[in-house]
């Protein structure tokens, strides 16, 4: 209202000035007609102010509306109808050009993004293939290889998918829709699926792994679990223990929410760097973790979030000292 008032303080206060000569002429022709003509002054005044207020106010809500729909969805239609509310002024009309262009960029960059992603995408489907190659050579001629050599090659295999997979759910993180598919699983099947696959990993070096699981289900996208579990994994045999490294796995079940911990023995998290685990390219402080990309713990904090799993970081270790990430999904 104020903003309103103030448009059209200009034209009132020329309209008060033209009353007092009114006034002014009267007092000097006629003093006797004074007190009428400054009642009708009075009146003409205020309807005249009531109907320039709403006149200002319906200018001044167009203008808003105009420059509203430009900047939702800026061009040149719009540039038109707001500068014909807003006035050709200078300085409006060379913003709005900068924000056309500005729109015009950023529908580029959009363009240019979305084909990375799904080159990323096809990129990673073609790297399954010669890795899923690699895996039935191994297997065919495992007998033809000592068992180091065997657990070395399954080791550097594992690694490459599990370095091409978190590309493709990073990339899938920028997708428009999500392709989810929730069902009911074993939680615990699951698990134990991921630690039969990780067992070689654990045996080469030198890691015990225990798990103290429940017979639970829960309903979540099994794919998005196994991925999470797979970066939790990950992380716990590559920061336990060099000497005597142990993996804990734990479930615990509530009145509405099943908890699955996975710890391992090793340095742990200096507390300094506790709050930012989750966070994007953030490896911390620790002399061990700055060959780390930071991206594993990034896209768990994601992924869970897109599914409704709360993921913190364990304050209580079953170790003395150690680190550990908490899954809490909902029954």
């Amino acid at each position: 209202m104020k903003a309103i008032v103030k448009g059209a303080c200009h034209w009132i206060g020329l309209l008060i000035l033209t009353d007092g000569v009114y006034l002014f002429a009267t007092w000097i022709i006629r003093r006797e007609a004074l007190k009428y003509m400054a009642l009708f002054l009075v009146l003409f005044t205020l309807l005249a102010c009531l109907a320039g207020i709403w006149m200002e106010y319906r200018r001044q809500k167009k203008a808003g509306e105009a420059l509203a729909h430009f900047l939702e969805l800026p061009d040149d239609r719009g540039k038109g109808e707001m500068l014909g509310q807003l006035g050709c002024q200078t300085d409006i009309e060379s913003l709005a050009d900068q924000l056309l262009e500005q729109r015009a960029l950023t529908n580029e960059k959009t363009v240019e993004l979305t084909q990375y992603r799904e080159y990323i995408e096809a990129w990673v489907h073609e790297a399954k293939t010669p890795l899923s190659l690699s895996t039935l050579v191994l297997e065919n001629h495992k007998e033809e290889m000592s068992p180091y050599v065997y657990r070395r090659m399954r080791y550097i295999q594992h690694q490459l998918e599990e370095a091409v997979e978190r590309i493709l759910y990073y990339a899938r993180l920028l997708a428009d829709h999500a392709d989810d598919s929730f069902e009911e699983f074993s939680l615990k099947e699951c698990v134990e699926e991921m630690l039969e696959e990780y067992s070689p990993f654990l045996e080469e070096k030198g890691i015990t792994a225990e798990a103290r699981l429940l017979p639970l289900a829960v309903i979540s996208d099994r794919r998005v679990v196994r991925f999470l579990l797979s970066q939790l994994l990950g992380n716990a045999v590559k920061y336990a223990d060099s000497s005597a490294g142990r993996l804990l796995l734990t479930m615990e079940k509530g009145q509405d929410q099943v908890r699955l911990g996975i710890y391992n023995n090793g340095p742990g998290v200096p507390p300094q760097d506790a709050p930012f685990v989750f966070d994007k390219g953030f490896t911390g402080s620790s002399p061990n973790r700055q060959k780390a990309t930071g991206m594993g713990l990034y896209l768990v904090g994601k992924y869970a979030k897109r599914m409704c799993v709360e993921a913190v970081l364990a304050r209580e270790l079953p170790f003395e000292e150690g680190f550990g990430i908490e899954l809490t999904f909902s029954l």
